[in-house]
């Protein structure tokens, strides 16, 4: 067939439609992201830096900078804070909640939810658009988008206690972030953004933190008018969770996600899913970062690609990549391995 240009390439892999090679899209962790444009001596951005270096297809337009971390409240500190009075330890390789401003369930009253319309909220983001668009897909990026953003605020046990026993309190926590997300993803659109990302890891590795009936009542409608924002605009959808989230991904089809991302395959089997969802959503992920990418040998790595592609790939929809983001641990080689396996395949 016809060569296509990266756009076409991603938004036919979206709809499930033929394309000429698959869209590759390798996401890193923070210290691995470092790491690679060390080894390969380029910078992290750029017509001649590691995006394409690597293929990628898709640049996330984050609001400000990465995760909107933006200060210190004490010098020299590796807690970051964001404008939702979040504290994020950026020590390891990778990031966690440390401060929660709502831990306190009194603190309510008196917290001030941030502004979505604050003018320079949108900055980065609208930057990254403007130098990325012409050649690729530039999504948004609302990850901690409503369970995550919750447990940010409250503290993971307290906000799975309040889903439970505390639902009036919870659902109108869940409300105002929801507002919040809505605003969010309709400035990300005048901003021009091509596709939209939704986030928040429902799924442990042996099934979901909450459950099924729980999700439905309390997050997918939720989730149903954030996304709406961008299915009315004729914006295909990305949604990510870690885990497995198998028995809501009828739901997830059903309010208008288009592809999901990360598809891990520990936590779901690729053949059953594929089998069971592949005719109507596309997959993003799929590459084994527990076992064969870390400690896999070179012919393990080329046969994980070989598999991933016959299988998540058999109704056309995939976007090959990692099961989550390639950390540190993960030796060069084997990264080096992975890209020649993908080009090979492709060529």
């Amino acid at each position: 067939m016809t060569e296509l240009n990266y756009k076409e390439r991603l938004l036919n892999a979206f709809k499930r439609q033929p394309v000429d090679k698959l869209p590759m899209q390798l996401d890193f962790s923070p210290l691995m992201l470092d790491k690679m444009c060390e080894h390969f001596q380029i910078p992290k951005h750029g017509e001649e830096g590691l995006l394409d270096y690597i293929d990628n297809h898709i640049v996330y337009a984050f609001l400000k900078d990465p995760f909107g971390k933006q200060r210190r409240r004490t010098a020299g500190s590796n807690i970051l804070f964001d404008d939702w009075g979040t504290g994020w330890d950026m020590t390891a390789d990778g990031i966690a909640f440390t401060y929660h401003p709502l831990e306190n369930i009194d603190n309510f009253k008196n917290y001030q939810f941030p502004n979505p319309n604050k003018a320079e909220l949108m900055d980065y983001a609208i930057e990254t658009i403007s130098k990325f668009k012409h050649k690729y897909i530039v999504s948004s990026y609302q990850v901690t988008c409503l369970f995550e953003r919750a447990y940010a605020l409250r503290g993971y046990e307290n906000i799975l206690m309040d889903l439970l026993i505390n639902q009036d309190f919870a659902e109108t926590l869940l409300e105002n972030i929801t507002d919040y997300q809505v605003e969010i993803a309709k400035r990300y659109i005048l901003a021009g953004v091509e596709c939209g990302r939704t986030g928040d890891d429902y799924g442990t590795q042996n099934g979901m933190l909450i459950s099924p009936a729980l999700w439905k009542k309390l997050f997918k409608p939720r989730l149903k008018k954030i996304i709406s924002v961008y299915k009315n605009e004729g914006l295909p959808v990305i949604h990510h969770s870690c885990g497995d989230v198998r028995p809501i991904i009828p739901d997830l089809i059903e309010i208008g996600v288009d592809v999901l991302n990360n598809v891990q395959p520990e936590a779901m089997p690729a053949r059953e899913i594929t089998e069971k969802f592949g005719k109507d959503i596309t997959f993003y992920g799929g590459i084994s970062t527990q076992s064969v990418l870390p400690f896999g040998t070179p012919d393990e790595i080329r046969e994980e690609v070989k598999n991933c592609i016959e299988t998540y790939g058999r109704w056309g929809g995939y976007i090959i990549s990692p099961g989550i983001s390639i950390t540190a641990d993960v030796p060069m080689e084997n990264v080096e391995i992975l890209i020649e396996a993908i080009r090979d395949y492709n060529n």
